[in-house]
């Protein structure tokens, strides 16, 4: 369609769509279920640098702000980050692309990026531009959806009927996505959100959280992975 956006992200409902989901009784348990995975990897303090790469509206780096630390979120949707602005949160907001950071060498103890490399040209550049922002001794956090949980599956059929940023994602298997972070220094990783897109059985999340990383860590929705600089 003639004036249509080609990046997904600048349609106004979409950002609406992300922050939305966190209303809903599904939305807040898996997002404190991937927060928990993803702040014991990362070890958030206060006074520290942290950048969130690909921040959305937001949700993570405003979470980050509220801890304590000193913290930029850097989009490359002017309609997210519009979103983001809104709220009231001490965060420094930066447009700009992934692949490129506009930010020197070793600038943060902490660098974190949570379901944005599926939508990116070159997550391997994203990666290694993560890398050279990370200070020496800091730690980058990566979260990324899951090609093997049902979630996945459940985005590929919702882009096959209605589109939207799922149709141009790239979904990482846990192999895939371990071996790209290894490239950048010692790496551990598991996942979380175990329960199905459904919902059904919301109740017993957090007992499969605890069983899903002891028995099957490949399966949850968001692979979770950290890299020790």
């Amino acid at each position: 369609m003639a004036g249509e956006p080609t990046n997904p992200f600048e349609h106004p409902e979409v950002a609406a769509a992300y922050d939305g989901w966190y209303a809903t009784p599904l939305g807040q348990v898996s997002d404190q279920l991937e927060k928990d995975l993803i702040y014991r990897y990362a070890h958030p303090q206060p006074g520290e640098r942290a950048l969130d790469v690909g921040t959305g509206t937001g949700h993570l780096a405003c979470d980050l702000a509220a801890r304590g630390l000193i913290v930029t979120g850097l989009d490359r949707s002017e309609a997210m980050l519009r979103a983001a602005r809104a709220k009231d949160c001490r965060v420094t907001w930066k447009l700009g692309e992934a692949e490129n950071l506009p930010f020197p060498s070793g600038a943060f103890d902490l660098v974190l990026s949570v379901t944005a490399i599926e939508f990116v040209r070159d997550p391997a550049r994203v990666l290694a531009e993560m890398a050279r922002v990370t200070a020496p001794g800091g730690r980058m956090v990566v979260g990324a959806l899951n090609a093997r949980s049902s979630w996945a599956a459940a985005r590929r059929r919702e882009a096959r009927r209605q589109g939207g940023p799922f149709a141009s994602a790239h979904f990482f298997a846990p192999d895939e996505f371990v071996t790209m972070l290894r490239r950048h220094g010692p790496t551990e990783w598991s996942s979380s959100v175990f329960i199905g897109p459904s919902g059904r059985g919301l109740w017993l999340a957090g007992l499969l959280e605890t069983l899903g990383q002891r028995l099957a860590r490949g399966r949850g929705a968001l692979l979770v992975g950290r890299v020790q600089r």
